[in-house]
C-alpha cells in the first residue's frame, strides 16, 4: 500500500507541475479572436482582462487592480478570487450576463485603461479573457467577452485556442408607413399605419433604462380600437399606448424590456394603429427615445389628397363667368353628388359624411374658377346645374382625372374647363306687333263711334 500511495503522490505532484506549467509549455503560441455579425465598418477595440497566473487558486488573474475593481463592483464581491469562480461556474455567462454586461461597461470607464484597435480576426499570444467594444453608425452593440484557453492544436498541447463569438447589435432605427400604395386618399379615408422599432442595446450602468415610442399625427384622427404592439412575436397590452392630445400623439412606455442583461435588446417593436384622415394633407411621425429624450431614430410618412379646378369661360373664352353651380360625382359607380363644405368664394373641401353645413352644388367664385379639395385619385365629372346670369346651360359634362405614377410627394392636381352661350335675345314688350294692332284697334272704334252719330242724326230727322 506504501508503494501504491507514493506512485499516486508522485503523480499527483507532476500533474500539479504540468498545470503550473501549462502557460510555460504554450508559450510563443497564438490564437485568433474572430467577431462575426459586426459590419465590416463596425470598429473594433479590445483590452485584456483576464490572464493565465499559476498562484491563485483558480489559476487566473485580472490583469491589474482597477479591473479587478470594475468586476468586483458589478459582481458584489471583495474577492477577485471569488468572481472569476463565478464567471467559472457558469462559463456560458446566461445566470450572471447582467453582473458581466455590468463590469464590461466598468472597463470601459477605467481611467487610463486604452482599448487597442482590433484587427477581424485578432491574433492574441496570451490565453485568458479579452473585453471587445464594437461601434457602428446606426447601431447599438453588445459589450462582449472573448475566452482563449488551452486545448490540443494539431496534435500539440497545450496549444492556444482559438475564439469566435458571435456580435449582437440593434438598428438606431425607426420605421414609419402606411398601406396605402401611392400615399393618396380621400379625406375621411381610414389608413393603418405602422410603426417599427428595435430595442436597443444600453449600459448596464445606466441609471435611467427608459426606452419609449412616440407618434405624433396632424390631418387625421387616432382609431385605436384595433391597435396592435408585437415584441418580436409576442403581443403586448395595447393599452400601453397613452394618448397625448396636447401633443397631437401617443407614447409608448417601454422600460419593462430595457434591463441589465439586455435581455430583449436587438428584438423589432411593431405597432399598427388606424387613423381617419381630416385634411388635405396628413403628416405622421414617430421616433424613439432613451434616457431624458435622446432619439433612437425617427421617420415621417405623408397622406395627400387630390384636387381639381374647374374654370368657367363665355362662348368665345373671351371672359370667366361666376356664378355657375356645378353637381360633383366620382366615376366608381356612384350617382350621387359629392357632399362639399364651402371654404371661401369658389373653394370646396370634400366631405363624405354629409351633414349639416354641406352642399351637393358648388359654385364658380367671382374669379371664374372652382376648386374642389380633399380628393383620391380617379375621374371625376362635373355637371352643371345653374348657369351664371345671361347665360345658358351646357349639357356637356366637365371631367378631370387625379392620377399618380408612383407616389405622391405633394397634393395632387388637375384642371378642367366648361363654357356657356349667352341666352337668345326674346323681342321687345310693346313691340312692332302690339302697335298695329292697337292702332288698328282705334280706326275700327273710330269708324263705329262716326256710323253711330250719323245714323242718330238721320233719325231724329
Amino acid at each position: 500500500m506504501s508503494k501504491i500511495k507514493k506512485v499516486l503522490a508522485l503523480l499527483l505532484a507532476m500533474t500539479m507541475v504540468m498545470g503550473m506549467s501549462m502557460t510555460t509549455f504554450a508559450a510563443g503560441a497564438t490564437a485568433t479572436i474572430t467577431v462575426e455579425g459586426a459590419a465590416e465598418d463596425a470598429t473594433l477595440t479590445y483590452v485584456q482582462v483576464i490572464k493565465p497566473d499559476q498562484t491563485t487558486t483558480t489559476g487566473w488573474a485580472f490583469c491589474s487592480t482597477a479591473i479587478a475593481e470594475a468586476y468586483m463592483i458589478a459582481f458584489e464581491e471583495t474577492d477577485p478570487q471569488e468572481v472569476i469562480k463565478a464567471m467559472i461556474k457558469d462559463p456560458t455567462g446566461n445566470t450572471n450576463a447582467a453582473a458581466i454586461g455590468k463590469a464590461l461597461s466598468n472597463v470601459a470607464g477605467i481611467d487610463g485603461l486604452t482599448f487597442a484597435t482590433m484587427a477581424n480576426p485578432q491574433t492574441v499570444s496570451s490565453a485568458g479573457v479579452y473585453a471587445i467594444r464594437a461601434t457602428e453608425e446606426g447601431y447599438t452593440y453588445n459589450n462582449m467577452a472573448a475566452y482563449v484557453g488551452f486545448g490540443v492544436v494539431d496534435g500539440s498541447y497545450p496549444a492556444l485556442l482559438d475564439a469566435t463569438l458571435t456580435a449582437k447589435k440593434s438598428p438606431i432605427e425607426v420605421v414609419k408607413d402606411h398601406n396605402d400604395p401611392d400615399d393618396v386618399v380621400a379625406i375621411g379615408a381610414e389608413i393603418t399605419y405602422t410603426v417599427e422599432a428595435y430595442v436597443p442595446y444600453i449600459n448596464p450602468n445606466d441609471t435611467d433604462k427608459s426606452f419609449f415610442i412616440y407618434d405624433r399625427l396632424t390631418g387625421a384622427t387616432y382609431d385605436l380600437d384595433n391597435a396592435k404592439i408585437m415584441l418580436g412575436t409576442t403581443q403586448l397590452d395595447k393599452n400601453m399606448i397613452v394618448l397625448d392630445m396636447d401633443k397631437q400623439g401617443f407614447s409608448i412606455d417601454l422600460k419593462d424590456f430595457i434591463d441589465d442583461a439586455n435581455s430583449y435588446a436587438g428584438q423589432k417593436i411593431t405597432v399598427t394603429y388606424n387613423a381617419k384622415v381630416t385634411a388635405v394633407t396628413a403628416d405622421n411621425k414617430a421616433e424613439a427615445g432613451h434616457k431624458d429624450g435622446s432619439q433612437f431614430g425617427s421617420d415621417t410618412t405623408k397622406i395627400y389628397t387630390g384636387q381639381i379646378t374647374l374654370t368657367k369661360y363665355n362662348e368665345d373664352k373671351s371672359a370667366k363667368l361666376a356664378g355657375a353651380g356645378f353637381e360633383v360625382t366620382k366615376k366608381d359607380g356612384a350617382t350621387a353628388a359629392l357632399t362639399f363644405i364651402k371654404d371661401q368664394d369658389g373653394v370646396y373641401t370634400y366631405s363624405p359624411a354629409g351633414g349639416q353645413g354641406t352642399v351637393t352644388e358648388v359654385f364658380t367664385g367671382a374669379n371664374g374658377t372652382l376648386v374642389v379639395k380633399g380628393l383620391d385619385v380617379g375621374e371625376y365629372h362635373f355637371k352643371e346645374t345653374t348657369a351664371p346670369e345671361g347665360y345658358s346651360i351646357n349639357e356637356e359634362i366637365a371631367k378631370a382625372t387625379l392620377t399618380v405614377t408612383e407616389k405622391a410627394i405633394d397634393i395632387v392636381t388637375a384642371e378642367t374647363e366648361l363654357t356657356d352661350t349667352k341666352l337668345s335675345a326674346l323681342p321687345a314688350t310693346g313691340g312692332i306687333g302690339t302697335i298695329i294692332f292697337t292702332i288698328g284697334g282705334c280706326l275700327v272704334m273710330l269708324i263705329s263711334a262716326v256710323l253711330f252719330f250719323a245714323i242718330r242724326r238721320k233719325s231724329v230727322k
